[in-house]
């Protein structure tokens, strides 16, 4: 089970791409992705077509599902009772939504919200479905918080080339049939408070700029103002290309920023685009 290596190792803050072509993989990616949310002591909340019709595939695949469901840990609702709750998609609405679920899982006891968000509706001409690729790239400024993680299940049959790779750029990590089951997901972003800002680990590229672009050009409006330039420590970032730093930079651009833990080629990667014209970029070495 290719896709089932990456969904196992997801954790708090992560938002993934899961990108299926058949049933049988949908449910296949969802009873692993469930199992470890139950395994972990997670509330699973999932957003999708056919709860019913879902809850009696993960017995059949050997999740341990109506008891979950009996308790409160497994909720699960159509996309007219949340996405499209008013009658079209907000995507300020939603994201909001997310935070009061995360608050909401953590204070009944659970180490937080593990979601699923199946996104089928969104193939339809429904109002607001224009703004997708927006949400899906803002969406990560809550994850970063850490009190919750997601994975968006798309159907390659429902959606156009295009949409696919739009909706793609947007998360953080993507997993598909054929990918590596021991990779991890591709970039992770952790909000830190001491120093404000926020942590990039793993690699950031053309798969995933929207996500780092929406972190990024709205990190002085999600962090609580203290007086100290932001932080952006990017000691566990692998790799990062030219346009990620352009990215970087342009942060910079609108409040002061502090690059921290910057490894030499990052460091002359910056230099290289001109980060030592930004005023209020500072960068430091690992």
């Amino acid at each position: 089970m290719i896709e089932a290596g990456m969904l196992d190792r997801l954790r708090p803050g992560d938002h993934a791409c899961v990108v299926i072509g058949d049933d049988e993989t949908r449910v296949r990616c969802l009873a692993t992705y469930i199992s470890a949310g139950l395994r972990e002591s997670d509330r699973i909340l999932y957003l999708g077509p056919d709860p019913d019709g879902l809850a009696g595939d993960l017995v059949a695949a050997g999740v341990n599902a109506h008891p979950a469901l009996a308790r409160g840990q497994l909720v699960m609702a159509t996309p007219e009772q949340a996405y499209l709750a008013s009658g079209t998609f907000d995507p300020e609405v939603t994201m909001a939504g997310w935070r009061t679920e995360a608050g909401r899982a953590q204070a009944d006891g659970y180490r937080g919200l593990r979601a699923i968000g199946d996104m089928s509706w969104a193939a339809r001409p429904v109002p607001g479905a224009d703004d997708l690729a927006w949400y899906e790239a803002n969406v990560n400024r809550v994850f970063a918080d850490g009190g919750a993680m997601a994975i968006c299940v798309y159907d390659r049959r429902l959606f156009s080339a295009i949409d696919m790779e739009r909706v793609n750029r947007a998360h953080p990590a993507s997993v598909e049939p054929g990918a590596d089951p021991e990779e991890d997901p591709a970039l992770r972003f952790i909000r830190t408070f001491d120093p404000p800002g926020v942590r990039l680990r793993g690699e950031a590229d053309l798969s995933n700029r929207q996500a780092l672009r929406a972190v990024l050009e709205r990190l002085a409006d999600d962090t609580p103002a203290d007086g100290r330039p932001l932080t952006v420590d990017v000691s566990e970032l692998a790799f990062a290309d030219a346009a990620a730093m352009r990215i970087l930079m342009a942060a910079a651009g609108a409040s002061r920023v502090r690059v921290t833990g910057s490894s030499p080629s990052l460091r002359r990667l910056l230099a290289f685009h001109g980060a030592d014209a930004v005023a209020g970029l500072t960068v430091e070495a690992a």
